[in-house]
């Protein structure tokens, strides 16, 4: 048996135990306490009240923590007013969960507690749920494993249920959130909340939303004034290439204007795009505005003369495109654990392409500079801006990358403002953009003002040489000096309307017409006479003939007259009226009144196997017998009898 000593120190030691556990129990109750000691909201119902914390913090996913009753007094104890990763937890993805207790007391003598309480909730990144007292009362978007999660979207507001509320109330609120893998340009930095929450009553809290949200709309105006004016630019420049599709400068200048309004919609406009869709799609799009801005320095610097370098920059710009696609693919799938890893690994390589395709600007600045290109003053304005504008966003881009693991904060001193204009901050890369879009606008106006000129004097030379061509064929198919259809053209249309009559089976006339005795006007009044009387002759046979009837002079003082659709008794009825008609004719030549007359020859019913020459013969033979025969008559040519009889 032990003896009494030995049973003594045992008692001692036990005792000993016992009250070491009772002092670590104790101070291990007051950790508790003091890690889980509530927020108490004073004077409830007379303002809105920050909840900025400490909340109790810990990374992982239970849904048993959204219970009141959960003992989560040994997390770690974070700030709301700023995110996690700025707290000792940079590069955290994932799920991770923030609770906060609140007490909610009264104002004595103040009004009533509210029957409704609402919370206004900053951005979260990037999903995330909301419990109250282990109730869930709201989300925004969709957790994993299959996540939904937001661009660019305002508060949102929560409310907290509509139960009575006592004189002090006492809560859990349970915020449940998911962060998105972080991507190559990824600090690391961000996670969980951005900014404290709000609690009030219902309509504290809608007053507090809108003036959010107006101080927001303020505070980017110049911004929004900014893309509105770039999309009515791209507007008009639309028009003005479906007005003239060969300037394609200006679908360029389209391209290049469009792009930022579209991605102000997608990403800062708080219309509510699921993060993969609006990130996805501006990838590509501002692959088109770099190619648009390649494409427009090419011809703005200009060196579209260069076939080489032509052709490198469309090769370049298909490489960017499918570059910017399989990037705005890798974006919409790097959410999925299975390819995480691969998207990670490829959005590092494609950034890479992606930075080095970014500063293809700078060689072809730099090749026009080379080759000493002579620019007017607004193409060299543009050749500087798109350099130093082509700088700053490659520069930008090249510090982001693996920012999670260098530190650099120097890409957000580029992003920062630089100034402010009522609110609104202005950056670099913000006025840069800006100046380069002016000096782009004001570039490709005066080209296409240039164009504009050297078409019209090109169209004005065109009108000049068609004119001359028609001055030209018109003396090459006139005769000189009546303007009628001379001896080549009549006789030619003479045989296209013997096709014509032989073909739909119409009656075909002509007649050959002589001015009697022309010789006596020239030996008598001159040769000046003698070209006034035929050419007062045309004049009458052109009035009085029909407008489908031909004229020419076939030779001297003959003219050869086609009728179509006519037939012998017509004709010699017309040749009538035109012999008297050159009978009544008085030709005043100075004081001298000059009076002749003409024989006519008419030939009608041609058999199908006679030619023009043929048709010409007989009316001829016609027209010698109406000269035997006393002149100033109308003589039927014989068809029947041999053409070649003298």
């Amino acid at each position: 048996m032990p003896s009494g000593r030995f049973v003594l120190r045992r008692i001692a030691a036990i005792a000993m135990l016992a009250v070491a556990a009772h002092w670590g129990h104790a101070a291990q109750a007051g950790t508790k306490s003091t890690a889980t000691t509530p927020l108490v909201i004073e004077n409830l119902g007379r303002g809105i009240f920050t909840l900025s914390g400490p909340w109790q913090f810990h990374p992982g996913d239970n849904p048993a923590w959204a219970s009141p009753t959960f003992d989560s007094s040994d997390w770690e104890p974070l700030m709301a007013d700023q995110p996690w990763g700025r707290q000792g937890h940079a590069h955290l993805t994932g799920f991770a969960w923030y609770r906060c207790t609140i007490e909610l007391v009264q104002a004595p003598g103040g009004p009533g507690v509210p029957r409704q309480l609402s919370l206004l909730m900053p951005n979260i990144h990037d999903a995330y749920e909301i419990y109250w007292n282990g109730v869930l009362i709201g989300r925004n978007g969709r957790l994993s494993p299959r996540p939904v999660w937001y661009i660019s979207q305002p508060m949102q507001t929560f409310e907290l249920g509509p139960e009575e509320l006592g004189q002090v109330q006492r809560g859990v609120l349970a915020v449940r959130v998911w962060k998105a893998p972080l991507l190559s340009d990824d600090a690391g930095d961000r996670g969980g909340f951005d900014a404290a929450p709000l609690i009030g009553s219902s309509e504290v809290i809608a007053m507090a939303k809108a003036a959010q949200e107006f101080q927001w709309l303020r505070s980017r105006q110049l911004h929004f004034g900014a893309n509105l004016l770039c999309a009515v630019i791209a507007l008009l420049s639309f028009l003005l290439w479906l007005r003239a599709p060969g300037r394609r400068v200006l679908l360029w200048m389209t391209g290049f204007a469009i792009v930022q309004p579209v991605i102000l919609l997608l990403v800062y406009a708080h219309l509510g795009w699921p993060y993969p869709l609006a990130m996805g799609v501006a990838q590509p799009l501002t692959a088109m505005q770099d190619v648009s801005l390649w494409f427009l320095l090419l011809w703005l610097l200009p060196l579209h003369e260069s076939r080489n370098l032509g052709r490198l920059t469309r090769t370049l710009a298909c490489i960017y495109t499918v570059n910017a696609a399989l990037d705005g693919v890798l974006v919409a799938v790097s959410w999925n654990p299975r390819w995480a890893g691969l998207a990670q690994v490829s959005d590092v390589v494609l950034t890479f392409l992606t930075v080095l395709l970014e500063a293809f600007p700078l060689v072809l600045v730099g090749y026009a500079l080379y080759r000493r290109k002579q620019f007017d003053w607004a193409r060299w304005l543009v050749a500087i801006l798109a350099f130093l504008d082509e700088m700053t966003i490659v520069f930008s881009n090249i510090v982001k990358q693996g920012r999670q693991f260098t530190g650099w904060s120097i890409a957000d001193k580029i992003d920062s403002p630089l100034f402010f204009i009522d609110g609104n901050g202005i950056s670099l890369a913000t006025l840069a953009g800006a100046l380069l879009l002016a000096a782009i606008v004001y570039a490709v106006y005066n080209s296409v003002r240039e164009d504009q000129r050297r078409q019209d004097a090109l169209e004005r030379e065109k009108m000049e040489l068609l004119h001359e061509s028609n001055r030209m064929r018109h003396h090459a198919e006139h005769d000189g000096l009546t303007g009628l259809w001379n001896h080549r053209v009549i006789v030619e249309r003479l045989g296209e309307e013997m096709n014509r009559s032989l073909r739909d089976g119409t009656p075909l006339s002509v007649i050959l017409a002589d001015v009697d005795h022309f010789k006596r006007v020239n030996d008598s009044f001159g040769h000046l006479a003698g070209d006034l009387v035929l050419k007062e002759i045309g004049t009458v046979f052109t009035r009085t003939l029909r407008p489908y009837d031909c004229v020419g002079r076939y030779g001297g003082e003959e003219f050869l007259l086609i009728l179509p659709n006519c037939g012998l008794e017509s004709a010699l009825m017309r040749g009538e009226q035109l012999r008297e008609a050159v009978q009544s004719a008085r030709i005043r030549d100075g004081e001298t009144m000059l009076q002749v007359t003409a024989s006519f020859g008419v030939a009608s019913a041609f058999p199908s196997d006679y030619d023009a020459e043929t048709v010409i013969r007989a009316v001829d033979a016609a027209l010698y017998r109406a000269k035997s025969s006393g002149r100033n008559c109308v003589v039927p040519a014989e068809m029947n009898v041999s053409i070649y009889e003298s």
